[in-house]
């Protein structure tokens, strides 16, 4: 089967993305952005479809920022009463998200000084994003099964995302997650992790059935 293109506007976000993060917004030129998008170098292709370097920068974390909303919304509107498999897509949509993040992310911890405002919009788009999503799903939680709502509801979907967060980082980093776990390992037992915490905060019973929990 023959594999269109991606169109032209997405290959040169692609190519800026990949540049600036591995050498720099300063040390990167059109014209290698160009190149690495398949265009012909310093044409003016570039500027058909973005009106500056900083175009590029802007463009790129609407992008993601429209990524973590798709993402976002579907773990928002899971209700399975599963807690165990909503805790699973939470996870696997987070993980897939953050790990798609971390070419952007290399950028913004490059160049947040540089570009405050753009940092500050990662942020509040994406970060603040996911953050919002493990928050609704516990309080969900906490309702299905009329515990009270953690004192931390927020501290506590921190702590959950945060170690998605990490072993993404770690992965970008190094090559490799710490100890060599493989995204399906470390999914696995962050669910079991999930729920453990859940159970601990009164928000799942132990030997609730979907049927208990809706």
């Amino acid at each position: 089967m023959i594999t269109e293109p991606a169109p032209t506007r997405e290959r040169i976000l692609d190519a800026a993305v990949e540049l600036f993060g591995r050498q720099g917004y300063r040390g990167t030129s059109v014209g290698e952005i160009e190149a690495a998008a398949g265009l012909v170098p310093r044409a003016g292709a570039l500027y058909k479809h973005f009106a500056s370097k900083r175009a590029l920068l802007e463009a790129a974390v609407a992008r993601r920022a429209r990524a973590a909303d798709e993402a976002g919304a579907q773990v928002d509107t899971v209700s399975t009463g599963d807690v165990r498999a909503e805790a699973e897509l939470a996870g696997r949509m987070s993980l897939r998200i953050v790990a798609e993040d971390q070419a952007l992310m290399r950028i913004v911890m490059r160049e947040g000084d540089t570009f405050p405002e753009l940092r500050d919009e990662f942020y509040e788009r994406i970060v603040s994003r996911g953050q919002r999503s493990f928050v609704t799903w516990l309080r969900l939680a906490a309702k299905r099964s009329g515990a009270p709502e953690p004192p931390d509801v927020e501290a506590l979907a921190g702590l959950l995302l945060g170690s998605i967060v990490n072993h993404c980082v770690l992965s970008t980093l190094f090559g490799q997650a710490a100890g060599g776990v493989s995204d399906e390992r470390f999914l696995a037992t962050w669910t079991d992790s999930a729920l453990s915490l859940l159970e601990a905060h009164g928000l799942v019973m132990t030997n609730a059935t979907p049927e208990d929990s809706a």
